[in-house]
């Protein structure tokens, strides 16, 4: 048992540089839980007691507005870690945290997390890394839904998924209620918006399937620059 969950820390981002015997140390520490789909793992102001670590399956973190709508914040899979800021902070978790599929999950308590890092230090400078590209993530996120309108960012969701080439087919990694929420509209809309992008020939929809068509123009739209005529 031990040693899958060494294996699977050595996966993530967070631990992939730890030497084996640090793993081993913060495997030790760890508590391996298996959830059904949509389970809520914690809830906005909830006190922080740990984080958790995906070793497979999906979570989403979500805020909910006044309306009752949800902003989901990100969606995290396998080999991601999430509700460490607050842990660290020793306040409490700032959104809701929801299971979106059945899922295997780690889960290590702040307290004995801490206490480890005071001894192994090069654990805590692991994850000061991993905070800074959250950090970038988040400033992204603000720039997107203050300077662009929802089709430029369905376009940039879509072109994470585009590496170059004329044709790629993409399975949406989940629904397209999911979808919306994290882009911050609602599932009309995000309709009307694969449909006006299918119209024009960008991208072609087959359920939860995207198959992009023309990638230069769906990286021009996903940037503001919109083709005549859209």
């Amino acid at each position: 048992m031990k040693q899958t969950i060494v294996e699977c820390l050595q996966k993530a981002d967070l631990f992939k540089d730890l030497q084996t015997e640090l793993l081993e140390a913060l495997a030790s520490i760890v508590i391996s839980r298996s959830v059904v789909a949509e389970e809520m793992l914690f809830t906005q102001n909830q006190p922080a007691t740990g984080f958790f670590l995906i070793e497979s399956g999906q979570v989403k973190i979500y805020r909910m507005a006044t309306d009752g709508r949800e902003q989901v914040i990100h969606l995290f899979g396998p080999g991601e870690i999430f509700g460490e800021v607050p842990v660290f902070q020793g306040t409490v978790y700032p959104a809701y945290a929801q299971t979106t599929k059945k899922s295997n999950l780690l889960y290590i308590a702040r307290d004995r997390f801490l206490e480890l890092g005071k001894k192994q230090p090069e654990i805590l400078l692991s994850l000061l890394a991993v905070l800074s590209l959250r950090l970038r993530h988040f400033v992204e996120l603000i720039d997107d839904f203050s300077l662009k309108d929802i089709t430029a960012r369905l376009a940039k969701f879509l072109c994470r998924h585009c590496s170059g080439c004329s044709i790629k087919k993409v399975k949406l990694p989940f629904s397209k209620t999911d979808l919306a929420a994290q882009l911050g509209t609602i599932p009309a809309t995000l309709s009307r918006t694969f449909k006006k992008l299918g119209d024009f020939e960008v991208i072609k929809v087959s359920g939860s399937f995207i198959e992009i068509l023309d990638c230069e123009t769906l990286k021009a739209i996903s940037n503001g620059d919109k083709p005549e005529g859209f």
